[in-house]
């Protein structure tokens, strides 16, 4: 009997991530207390969240059953969703800390260092996001290529599906956003381009704002959309944000909140006095935040390959597993790393950009070598040249110094100085005293009869 694989939710807020998984497994999406009631030893429950109390009983109850359990993370670590949620909330504010699931699938090198940290050294297992891998990105998708530097500045402004977790938090990006507002206002045009906002927010924070909302819907496919029509993107700290720099735009974080930032972008917005210069740079596209961008991008998210097979690979692999520990009579269990370690991404240094000099955009090495040579010929002459002058000036400075030391030629010779330093002083106060005197003016001429 083929085992059984549950997502932990309803078609909504699960459904999405089940999708890339059901032509290769029986997947079944469910509450966590109907999967406890339904499922049978061999089978695994995938979770989204461990931070509510349904999905965290049914997370230590599975296990129980000899069911095997996956943690898959969907996006990014919030340092406000993780520290600092409302007190009164009814949820575990410990989430993570361990996470209770045999096994966590990471989206990224960084958070699987972050969660291992946490005391999940043995379960994290770097996988992506598998929902992703249908956005199909190609030349096209490079905003280098479709966007002329005289066409308006298109700018997407967003918010995270939560964009706060207590009322002063709101308060906060309320406050972010109406600064960006204001200065829309104040600034049409920015480095000779005009400015658009395309506004996707959340919390009903549009309705407070009284922007025309471009939210269709949170699965992502209109997101994706968007993304290719802007130049930049500006948002709260969100897992859409990972998936604007993996189209190649230039990305602010939108947070006044003043805390630390588990995935950095090539810009932060932290206040108002930020805005102009960030929107400068990103419209710029300045490629040292560009090349920095890059780099985080490839720690935080995932894309040596496809994240749904490296996803189907885990759940085989914990299935085979789960089934040779039930017939041996054995406690469920898993070994770390049970996926392929990825590889670290290589990001290319591009000289060209970063520096602009003519001479990295030359790539035949014989041409290079001669310039080099040359150039090396070059500096020794300049050198040997220096060395001359340099034994001159020291053959004048000792004949200098051997008339100031005569008894006869020395007092001449300061006589002189004093006399050209006197001269000079004259000739500048003559000068400004010419500068200074009243200007005549000039004779009128009666126009003549003819």
């Amino acid at each position: 009997m083929q085992p059984v694989v549950y997502f932990a939710g309803n078609p909504n807020t699960a459904g999405h991530h089940a999708a890339p998984l059901k032509s290769r497994f029986d997947v079944r999406v469910l509450p966590p207390e109907q999967i406890v009631e339904q499922a049978n030893a061999g089978d695994l429950a995938v979770f989204y969240t461990e931070h509510f109390d349904a999905f965290r009983e049914a997370s230590l109850q599975l296990p129980e059953k000899n069911v095997a359990t996956l943690y898959m993370i969907d996006g990014i670590l919030e340092w406000r969703n993780a520290w600092e949620n409302s007190p009164d909330e009814v949820a575990c504010p410990y989430a993570m800390r361990p996470a209770l699931s045999h096994k966590i699938a990471c989206i990224g090198a960084s958070q699987a260092r972050v969660l291992a940290d946490w005391g999940n050294a043995e379960k994290v297992e770097v996988v992506g996001i598998p929902r992703l891998d249908r956005l199909k990105i190609g030349p096209d998708d490079n905003p280098d290529t479709k966007r002329p530097d005289q066409s308006p500045l298109r700018v997407l402004v967003m918010t995270a599906k939560t964009p706060a977790f207590t009322t002063q938090q709101l308060q906060t990006v309320r406050q972010s956003l109406n600064d960006l507002m204001v200065w829309q206002r104040a600034n049409p045009s920015i480095a000779g381009r005009e400015v658009e906002f395309t506004w996707r927010l959340t919390r009903g924070l549009e309705t407070e704002l009284a922007v025309d909302n471009q939210l269709k819907n949170l699965a992502g496919d209109d997101l994706h959309s968007q993304l290719k029509q802007v130049d930049a993107v500006i948002t709260t700290p969100s897992t859409g944000m990972l998936e604007a720099m993996r189209l190649g735009l230039p990305v602010a974080q939108l947070d006044y909140h003043n805390r630390p930032h588990y995935v950095q972008t090539g810009w932060d917005i932290a206040s108002a006095d930020h805005i102009t210069d960030t929107l400068v740079q990103m419209a710029e596209r300045n490629p040292t935040r560009m090349l920095f961008q890059q780099q985080q991008l490839a720690d935080a998210l995932y894309l040596e390959s496809n994240a749904t097979e490296r996803l189907a690979n885990l759940i085989t692999a914990m299935l085979e597993l789960a089934q040779q520990k039930i017939e041996a009579d054995q406690p469920l269990s898993f070994p770390p790393n049970m996926l392929p370690q990825p590889q670290q991404q290589q990001i290319r240094f591009n000289h060209t950009t970063l520096y602009g000099a003519a001479e990295f955009q030359e790539s035949d090495r014989t041409v290079l070598q001669c310039q080099l040579s040359h150039s090396r010929r070059e500096i020794e002459h300049l050198n040997a040249q220096i060395e001359q002058l340099q034994s001159e000036l020291d053959q004048a400075h000792q004949i200098f110094e051997t008339i100031n030391r005569h008894p006869v030629s020395g007092p001449i010779a300061h006589l002189r100085k004093r006399m050209i330093d006197l001269m000079a002083k004259i000739q500048r106060r003559k000068q400004s005293q010419n500068q200074q005197a009243p200007v005549s003016p000039a004779p009128f001429n009666e126009p003549s009869d003819s």
